[in-house]
């Protein structure tokens, strides 16, 4: 009797964890805000990890897609539910913050941004794209990359700064620009006639500032 009712508990214990292990390991969220109706004035985004790819768009409203694929350590095959993930999203004086909060998860997100929206961005582990943007930037980054396009003329002020890694610059020839390698580090100051900012660090990694779309590189 106890024997049989020890193979129960096992094949219990063994079916609930078969259930843990082919648990769900991708969802997609999607979303927009209109800019106009808020009156807002930056976005900011926060992702742990993962990659996010900004778009600028001639219209006044933010929209966004998020995949996102369970990235938990299988040593005790526990993955994420990620049915239980929320999509934060608020707005306070006049900044829209949107971001999943959950360090277990790879995160991959497409944004499209009005163009007169300033963009705040934290990134932990990951790459960042951002493509013809003219408004002001600030983006900290752990470890990984930016790619950022602009126009210089949009800008007064523009600094990079990297711990352990490159910063790679094409074009801004109108204004003053001023490149620092110490050992490891890379440091960047380019002051123009513009009106906006870009501040951009990043622990291990590398920028890519262009003059140009990121696309025509």
């Amino acid at each position: 009797m106890k024997k049989g009712f020890g193979l129960l508990i096992v094949f219990i214990a063994l079916f609930s964890l078969s259930n843990i292990v082919v648990a769900k390991d991708k969802r997609t969220f999607s979303g927009s805000v209109d800019v106009s109706e808020q009156g807002l004035t930056k976005l900011a985004l926060e992702v742990p990890v993962g990659m996010l790819t900004v778009q600028v768009v001639e219209s006044d409203v933010v929209t966004y897609r998020v995949d996102v694929e369970d990235n938990s350590s299988s040593w005790f095959f526990v993955a994420t539910d990620l049915d239980a993930l929320v999509l934060t999203q608020q707005i306070t004086d006049q900044v829209l913050q949107l971001k999943i909060d959950e360090d277990d998860i790879t995160q991959q997100w497409t944004v499209s941004i009005p163009k007169e929206l300033a963009l705040q961005i934290q990134v932990g582990v990951g790459n960042v794209e951002v493509d013809g943007f003219s408004q002001s930037l600030k983006a900290d980054i752990g470890v990984g990359s930016a790619w950022v396009g602009v126009n210089s003329m949009d800008y007064d002020h523009v600094s990079a700064a990297v711990g352990v890694g490159e910063i790679q610059v094409h074009g801004f020839e109108q204004g003053d620009l001023l490149k620092e390698r110490v050992i490891v580090s890379d440091q960047l100051t380019f002051t123009g006639a513009g009106d906006h900012q870009i501040d951009i660090e990043i622990g291990v990694g590398d920028v890519n500032l262009s003059q140009h779309l990121v696309s025509e590189i």
